[in-house]
């Protein structure tokens, strides 16, 4: 009896062991979720004008689908189904008035899978809809509450009436998650990393700091492709998801479309450089050799092309992002896929290559 229960116990032990060293020799992740960024990033081509050489290098380390979109052009449904692997049909969250939290339940979505399988799981920012989660899903997650997602500019403007802000790359809460997801980064743990930087820009207001505008003079910048007989032959419904008379018409009225143009260009540059920090961070920290990236942006944004502002349309520009992946071993640096996919692979896909 004695000699059984001892090999009951050596063999318990084995198997605790060798599920550790699986777990210590599993992939880190490195998840970075982007807000409202569409194709306007070099790479893509989406505008002449735009500089994101960091959202760029990232995609000459691995592949960028060309032609990559969301579930839902809003942001709360399309985190939503992005992290539970659920699309809207099935839940019934379309729109960001659905409260996702009443209707996803907890401990079904992407962090708990990591968490269960033994994962480090780390999360700041805008991974969720206005920066919300069930705390059990996560190790932890930062505290951003003291920090300003927009410079402190008022809110609902800085879009109209785009202001070019008095600030600083630290007065926007991106700059904080950042540095708190590389402190994790070199966090001391035996289990690997899911870490999830969830960075607010270019979400409204567009207001980030002043030297960013001036890589886009406004004399110089360039309107999106535009037909002003665009709506004559689509049906009401289109018309009015258009919605003309709104942005549309008010920008028309104040001469300011040029410098909306100029204001996001301006902010997808403040974005891409806090990307750019994050590689950095990544590429001198312990994690630097065995980590999977995927940078994904959780919908397009139009800025006029249809006569429409925004996101909650169903066209090219509101619902088209970047998707990027660099896995180590497996990606082929610089590839660019044609293929269409939407942001409902990911969930899958990084439940396999984590194993």
């Amino acid at each position: 009896m004695k000699i059984r229960m001892l090999l009951i116990a050596l063999s318990a032990t084995i198997a605790l062991y060798s599920g550790l060293k699986g777990a210590a020799s599993r992939p880190n992740i490195l998840f970075i979720a982007v807000d409202d960024l569409n194709s306007w990033v070099t790479h893509l081509g989406g505008h002449p004008q735009a500089i994101t050489p960091n959202i760029d290098r990232l995609a000459a380390r691995g592949v960028s689908f060309e032609r990559a979109y969301c579930a839902v052009p809003a942001c709360e449904p399309s985190r939503a189904a992005l992290m539970s692997g659920q699309r809207a049909t099935s839940t019934g969250c379309y729109a960001n008035s659905d409260e996702w939290m009443e209707i996803i339940p907890e401990g079904q979505n992407l962090s708990m899978r990591f968490k269960e399988a033994g994962y480090y799981t780390v999360g700041a920012g805008k991974i969720f809809h206005s920066d919300e989660r069930f705390e059990s899903e996560w190790t932890e997650y930062m505290d951003s509450s003291a920090y300003s997602n927009s410079g402190n500019v008022p809110k609902n403007q800085g879009y109209h009436e785009p202001l070019i802000m008095d600030i600083q790359d630290e007065d926007i809460s991106d700059w904080h998650i950042v540095n708190w997801c590389i402190d994790q980064m070199n966090a001391d743990t035996d289990k690997p990393k899911f870490i999830a930087a969830g960075l607010h820009k270019p979400h409204l207001p567009f207001a980030p700091p002043k030297k960013y505008y001036d890589a886009f003079p406004l004399e110089d910048i360039q309107l999106p492709p535009f037909l002003e007989n665009d709506l004559d032959d689509i049906p009401t419904r289109g018309i009015r998801m258009a919605g003309a008379q709104n942005d549309y018409a008010k920008f028309q009225e104040n001469g300011r479309w040029k410098a909306a143009i100029q204001s996001y260009l301006a902010t997808c540059a403040y974005t891409d450089m806090n990307i750019g920090r994050l590689l950095d961070g990544l590429d001198k920290s312990p994690m630097a050799d065995n980590t999977i990236i995927v940078l994904w942006g959780d919908h397009g944004w139009s800025l006029g092309e249809k006569k429409h502002f925004r996101k909650f349309a169903l066209w090219e520009e509101p619902t088209r992002t970047p998707y990027i992946w660099s896995v180590p071993g497996m990606t082929k640096p610089g590839t660019r896929s044609t293929r269409p996919v939407d942001l409902m692979s990911i969930y899958p896909t990084l439940m396999e290559l984590a194993g």
